[in-house]
């Protein structure tokens, strides 16, 4: 018995205390390292395999640290009910989902993996909330940079005009609104970081970089994205409470509206073509969009509890005579909302806006308090980043891929920091 003893390694022994404490550090840093690569690495589609090594490494390390210490670390958050509730409504979709197996593989990759993304930032920033929140402000920072850089030599290189929009800024996206609803997103955390005194050093870097993310947000030339970049500007205002930045948004508009050209604005829609020919509608928000709407408002009175299955290829799999009659770009509702209530009925919709508005109240009430410190500004971000993401993706469903996973990171960290952690 003794001899087996010696052989194990005790609980007891400071040697194996100092060893676990050291290994449990360095677990820390490589679950950190692996989130910070994961977070430079999500908005760049053309390196998706990077950020599943990272997202791998970073469950690994967790694990990791879990059994060194003996214990689960599944951190307890404010929204575990309505995020319960949200998936049991999506896996419910499956007892009526026209595709099952196509249903369940969506929502492995979509719901589950963001929601284990969320806990896993979650964990991480609630337990060293003053240099990791540092750590990610610089990431989105650097980039941002990367990101709108690129953006701008790409679609120049393209042959791209500000008057024309046949050539849309996509940057290291796969199309220009993914791109777009990435600056909608990371805008909000740019403008707020200028306002911070831990970015005293570079404040003209950021206010350079919210001047570019406006300029490249309107080379998307995604009407969507304009509205929500207003939204935005329009809350920020309110949360300041500062007047001159809603007259700033005010005037902006009014420039904007006067400025862009017709055919910038309207893409074609209700134009006269050259050479005297008849005016000619076609698709998108010309028309086609409101056909969803009514195939909702008659799928809701049919069945309103019964789900299609999730994932946007359902939609075309269930509706075939719609989709024959439509554009092929009409391959879904292109408005998150009305995609999340025919894929889990009008419960699946319920929960998951209720899982939206529980997030929203408990960051506007730690941070309304005013923009004094890192912590605020990362939650009046967040705050803001929610109603652009929101607006951006009633035009369209964006909440997908790694625009999803930004934005559970994105809230899984502004919900996490904690007032007493607020060093640079």
């Amino acid at each position: 018995m003794s001899r087996i003893s010696s052989l194990t390694p005790s609980v007891l022994d400071p040697a194996w205390g100092n060893t676990r404490s050291k290994l449990i550090d360095l677990a820390d840093q490589g679950l950190g390292i692996s989130l910070n690569l994961l977070l430079f690495s999500l908005p760049m589609a053309y390196i998706t395999a990077v950020r599943e090594l990272s997202l791998g490494l970073a469950v690994f390390f967790w694990v990791a640290i879990m059994v060194l210490r003996k214990k689960v670390l599944w951190p307890k958050t404010p929204v575990d009910l309505p995020y319960l509730i949200w998936v049991s409504m999506a896996f419910l979709s499956l007892l009526t989902a026209t595709n099952p197996g196509y249903s369940f593989k969506e929502i492995q990759g979509e719901v589950l993996k963001g929601g284990l993304l969320f806990y896993l930032v979650y964990y991480a920033f609630s337990e060293k909330s003053g240099p990791r929140s540092a750590q990610m402000g610089f990431i989105l920072i650097a980039g941002n940079c990367a990101m709108v850089l690129f953006g701008f030599w790409d679609f120049f290189r393209l042959g791209g005009s500000l008057s024309d929009y046949t050539i849309r800024a996509g940057s290291f996206h796969y199309v220009y609104g993914a791109y777009g609803t990435y600056l909608i997103m990371v805008f909000p955390f740019l403008f707020f970081a200028g306002l911070s005194p831990a970015y005293r050093k570079i404040r003209w870097l950021l206010w350079a970089l919210v001047l570019m993310n406006i300029v490249s947000l309107f080379i998307t030339f995604g009407r969507a994205m304009w509205v929500a970049a207003a939204l935005e500007g329009i809350v920020i205002g309110l949360l300041l409470r500062k007047k001159k930045i809603l007259l700033g948004i005010a005037l902006f508009l009014v420039v904007l509206f006067l400025l862009i050209p017709k055919s910038v604005w309207f893409h074609g829609e209700n134009l006269s073509e050259p050479q005297d020919r008849a005016s000619q509608e076609i698709g998108g928000t010309a028309g086609d969009l409101l056909e969803v709407w009514k195939l909702m408002g008659a799928f809701v009175q049919e069945r309103p509890f019964q789900g299609i299955g999730y994932g946007r290829q359902s939609f075309s799999e269930t509706f075939t005579e719609f989709r024959a009659r439509h554009q092929p770009l009409l391959w879904h509702a292109h408005n998150i909302f009305l995609d999340i209530t025919f894929q889990t009925g009008l419960q699946g919709f319920l929960a998951f806006v209720w899982l939206l508005a529980s997030i929203f109240v408990i960051l506007f009430r730690k941070g309304r308090a005013g923009p004094d410190n890192r912590v605020d500004l990362i939650r009046l971000a967040a705050m803001t980043m929610m109603v652009g993401f929101a607006v951006r993706n009633f035009f369209d469903s964006y909440y997908v891929d790694d625009s999803a996973l930004l934005f559970w990171y994105l809230l899984g960290a502004a919900l996490a920091i904690k007032e007493e952690d607020q060093t640079a």
